[in-house]
């Protein structure tokens, strides 16, 4: 399978993988707030947990999961097993996965007591960590089934196809459920969905892969891939990229809120429409990264991406015969094809850099870079969250005050040409 076309069953089995993401840490960054914290006048649910320990416990699940990429992936490339070093961590972590996701949904008391706080705290750590060992081994996989670049990418295709499947589709469902029969019947339908489909990959040959281990020391290896000089100006732009792209999914139903005066569902179904769009543009992102380069389309999608946030600060005043909420609708759709890059590229771009690192050292470190790109661009998340919560607070996101909302939408144009920029620094492909 080297240099030959990866059959389309493989495709579908490695992509399948990537609905384990969109099942797992998209569900639970979407709905563990309303679980833990929801609306006070809500007959249906009562509030578990404070704010404070609410913050707290998600905190920690997210130290532990950034510290856990690089350690998770220094351990897989040094590994050696008759399966290889990356399906043991996928075959053991799957399960407990699974049970982690549907341990977080079910806290021990129904009224908000310390016990529902320590216990929120411990299965968020617990869940993330073991999301890390299922997936940074997963990701690990994609330059050990096929060297050549055109059929990377459309692995990375699939995987993006299926990432926004999961992501659309899943909170649909998701949201019935739970509308109907509550949080736990919502995470014992979907706990096998993630267990079968977080081993699919487990069913993909790969050919590439080398039984050596690394034999660099963690600090050694981290810092090798730090001075890689592809890897560095490539993370970065990832990095600016994903904050650009969390404070726009942090502000971005707020804006539509005020400025087209809609509930919930009308929100969620207009960020849905940037995904839908960027699922469209999956075929045509793969075929221009064909012709003109995985680097360059990248680059085109960070600047589209960044020059459109220029109208969503003015949606519900653009003088174009829309309703404020049709506006709304038709920039998110014009902005998925950027989105759709960003989900299916830099997969792929990082088996590039990890062939040019075995060249410099002679050993196979998949698993060590998207370890050090999940630290860095989960970090990076996490302040794109906090740059729209004070944005949004100085400046307003209220009718009366709506500076806030012309500030996050600037803030990630800036972002995202400034990834661009970093971008031009990457001299692969």
């Amino acid at each position: 399978m080297n240099n030959r076309r990866v059959p389309l069953r493989y495709r579908i089995l490695y992509g399948l993988g990537y609905l384990t993401v969109a099942l797992t840490a998209d569900m639970t960054l979407t709905w563990v707030l309303k679980r833990y914290r929801p609306d006070p006048a809500d007959p249906r649910w009562n509030v578990l947990v404070t704010a404070g320990a609410l913050f707290a416990a998600m905190l920690l699940g997210r130290i532990i999961d950034g510290i856990a990429d690089p350690l998770v992936g220094y351990w897989s490339d040094r590994i050696r097993t008759r399966w290889g070093k990356r399906k043991p961590f996928i075959l053991l972590g799957a399960p407990l996965l699974a049970i982690t996701f549907v341990l977080l949904w079910l806290p021990p008391d129904d009224t908000a007591t310390a016990a529902n706080a320590v216990y929120l705290a411990i299965m968020a750590a617990a869940f993330f960590f073991a999301f890390t060992v299922v997936v940074c081994p997963y990701l690990a996989m994609l330059p050990e089934i096929t060297s050549d670049p055109g059929e990377r990418v459309a692995l990375a295709t699939w995987q993006g196809g299926f990432n926004i499947a999961g992501a659309v589709g899943g909170m649909a469902v998701a949201g019935f459920l739970i509308e109907a029969h509550g949080y736990r019947t919502m995470a014992l339908s979907f706990a096998p969905i993630i267990l079968l489909c977080a081993w699919a990959p487990l069913l993909v040959p790969t050919p590439l892969a080398q039984q050596t281990p690394c034999t660099f020391r963690l600090a050694d290896a981290i810092g090798r891939t730090l001075a890689n000089p592809l890897f560095l100006p490539y993370v970065v732009s990832q990095a600016l990229f994903w904050i650009a792209l969390r404070i726009v999914l942090a502000a971005g139903p707020k804006i539509i809120e005020v400025r087209a005066a809609v509930r919930e569902t009308e929100q969620g179904l207009v960020m849905a429409t940037a995904l839908v769009s960027a699922a469209l543009a999956l075929p045509l992102v793969s075929r221009l990264a064909g012709r003109h380069g995985k680097r360059r389309v990248l680059m085109a999608a960070m600047l589209h991406f960044g020059l459109l946030m220029i109208p969503l600060a003015l949606v519900g005043i653009l003088p174009i015969g829309l309703a404020p909420l049709w506006q709304a609708v038709v920039i998110m759709a014009l902005v998925g094809p950027a989105v759709g890059a960003l989900f299916t590229l830099p997969n792929a771009m990082v088996a590039d850099i990890v062939d040019r690192d075995e060249d410099e050292t002679g050993q196979r470190r998949e698993a060590i870079y998207f370890g050090v790109q999940g630290l860095l661009v989960k970090a990076g998340l996490g302040l794109g969250i906090g740059i729209a919560a004070l944005l949004l607070d100085w400046l307003g996101e209220t009718t009366a005050r709506q500076g806030g909302f012309t500030a996050c939408a600037l803030a990630a144009t800036v972002l995202s040409w400034a990834a661009a920029v970093a971008l031009t620094r990457y001299r692969g492909d």
